[in-house]
């Protein structure tokens, strides 16, 4: 794991294919940076010398490999002490190279990895197959190259794979300085526990799906150990790369924990990710990354979907608020998420490309060779109404906007190939999102036309929050001419359900709720439901689904 502040690229491999032998033997031989060591390994003892050249192969003891009957191993020194623990025995020496500084480290380490156990186990619910017999899982102290925080080693291959863990015999070290010896041992035996469990649950992972194991991974280490915040690391990088594919496996899958995140917030939370995991076990593939599929069925009881998470999540990163008006958008740690990334250079989320523009004109922007799930920001500055329109030129697109609202903590999302903006809503900024999707397409291209708009009298915002999940639901209208604006809810059949009627005299913002009690007192049943909100001049229907608590 990676554990100082430093911008670098470990790896750069397409989802789905092999990482290089040669750059994985590079990685490791790199002493000027910490490196996740655990793919890299795991990949050299899978694909063997053939890509080595002989020098390398001479000096694979370097990396704590030896080459055995043609066969690459993991090197193991003699380490003659043993502690167990209930679910653990820890291999250590105190003498040599080797050695630990006591027998205390070892025992401080010990109840770290039992509290890990009991977070995957107990909090969590995971069942891996290890954890069904007497044997302990074995962990091996050692003296591990300068730049190695630690590794999980696969024992064999198949659906399911066993494992074991090498820790460091010291993190006190000045290149391990950011957190406490005691923490780098926290988040690095979460870390690299999940690892052994995801072995268990799907081993072809690492060859299929290895930005799907990095980023549950370093999502593990702050569920657990939230206080520590090692991952904020990750975040500069990220934000400042979104035109990257969350599925892009360079060092950039780290940083891919967000999206796990926000599924832990608003979708679900920690067991919808074991779900993931688990759909990921079941799906489990010698010849492909399964990880779409396993998401999109852990999500499917919330309505939901890797695509719809995906693109609330980029949404969220813009927002970057733990503000109650970001409703579904909100993040518990926004505050510490956006000072970390501000602190690098960028402003309060992705990078943003700016587009400037002036009362009857018209802009053309071009974007090519786009990667799947990849997202392209824009930043609007504009005086008079504009209209915003997308072309796909290759493969499909999602377009979104936000608009944070004058003076409030409130922000306003649209979709759609077309969009327009009135400044006279009252915005502070307004952002769009355009982001790359159709698994059938490999190489996208979209432009974007900016030309004159038109005044909006009234504004109505999407539903929120959507699940309501047994709470009530938001509606916001924004008004700026005067007139009177009916809101009714229609269910499937096209009955009425409830309404509400509004006379606006000036200008004003209200938002409606509706708690799921229809018109005759009764709570309805749960199932998928209409705003249809109607005005002088315009029409607009929202699409939601409410759910019992």
């Amino acid at each position: 794991m990676i554990k100082t502040y430093v911008r670098i690229i470990l790896l750069t491999i397409a989802s789905g294919s092999s990482i290089n032998v040669n750059d994985s033997y590079d990685k490791l031989r790199n002493e000027s940076e910490i490196v996740h060591a655990t793919p890299h390994i795991n990949n050299i003892i899978k694909n063997g010398i053939d890509e080595l050249a002989t020098i390398k192969i001479d000096e694979l003891n370097e990396i704590g490999l030896n080459l055995e009957n043609n066969s690459i191993i993991v090197i193991t020194p003699p380490l003659d002490n043993t502690h167990d623990t209930e679910h653990f025995r820890f291999h250590f020496t105190t003498e040599g190279n080797n050695a630990v500084e006591n027998l205390d480290y070892v025992i401080t380490m010990g109840l770290i990895f039992e509290q890990v156990w009991d977070f995957f186990m107990d909090s969590l619910g995971y069942t891996p197959s290890f954890s069904m017999n007497d044997e302990f899982y074995h962990i091996y102290v050692e003296n591990l190259p300068s730049m190695y925080f630690a590794y999980t080693v696969r024992d064999g291959n198949g659906p399911s794979c066993s494992s074991y863990i090498k820790m460091r015999n010291s993190y006190s070290a000045s290149q391990f300085s950011e957190n406490s010896e005691e923490d780098n041992i926290k988040v690095t035996a979460v870390h690299e526990f999940f690892h052994a469990i995801q072995f268990d649950y799907n081993c072809y992972a690492l060859d299929h799906g290895l930005w799907f194991m990095e980023a549950t991974a370093v999502w593990s280490e702050d569920e657990l150990y939230d206080e520590i915040n090692d991952l904020y690391r990750y975040m500069p990088n990220w934000f400042n790369n979104p035109n990257k594919s969350i599925l892009d496996e360079s060092f950039h899958m780290y940083g891919s924990f967000i999206f796990f995140q926000y599924i832990d917030e608003h979708l679900g939370g920690a067991q919808t990710i074991r779900s993931c995991w688990e759909n990921s076990k079941l799906l489990s593939s010698p010849i492909k990354d399964v990880t779409l599929e396993a998401v999109d069925q852990a999500l499917e009881s919330y309505n939901s979907s890797f695509e719809d998470a995906y693109f609330r999540m980029r949404i969220a990163n813009r927002i970057l608020s733990n503000e109650i008006g970001a409703g579904t958008y909100a993040y518990d740690e926004a505050e510490g998420y956006s000072n970390v990334v501000g602190a690098w250079g960028s402003l309060t989320g992705p990078s943003e490309e700016t587009i400037n523009f002036v009362r009857n004109s018209t802009l053309s922007i071009t974007k090519q060779d786009m990667d799947l799930y990849a997202s392209a920001y824009y930043s609007l500055n504009f005086i008079d109404p504009i209209k915003v329109e997308l072309n796909e030129i290759k493969g499909k697109f999602h377009l979104t906007s936000i608009f944070k609202h004058l003076e409030k903590k409130k922000w306003t999302i649209r979709s759609g190939n077309t969009l327009n903006f009135d400044p006279e809503l009252g915005m502070e900024w307004v952002s769009l999102i355009v982001s790359s999707i159709d698994k059938n397409e490999v190489d996208w291209e979209f432009s974007l036309k900016i030309s004159d708009g038109y005044s909006e009298d009234y504004t109505s915002s999407s539903p929120f929050p959507n699940p309501t999940y047994g709470d009530r639901i938001f509606l916001d209208l924004q008004v700026i001419s005067s007139q009177t604006i009916n809101t009714k809810i229609i269910d499937l059949l096209g009955r009425e359900i409830w309404s509400t009627s509004n006379v606006f005299s000036i200008p004003s913002t209200v938002r409606l709720a509706w708690n799921g009690i229809n018109n005759k007192g009764r709570r309805v049943s749960n199932g998928v439901y209409y705003f249809f909100v109607e005005g002088a001049q315009k029409k607009f229907i929202h699409k939601f689904v409410y759910l019992k608590d």
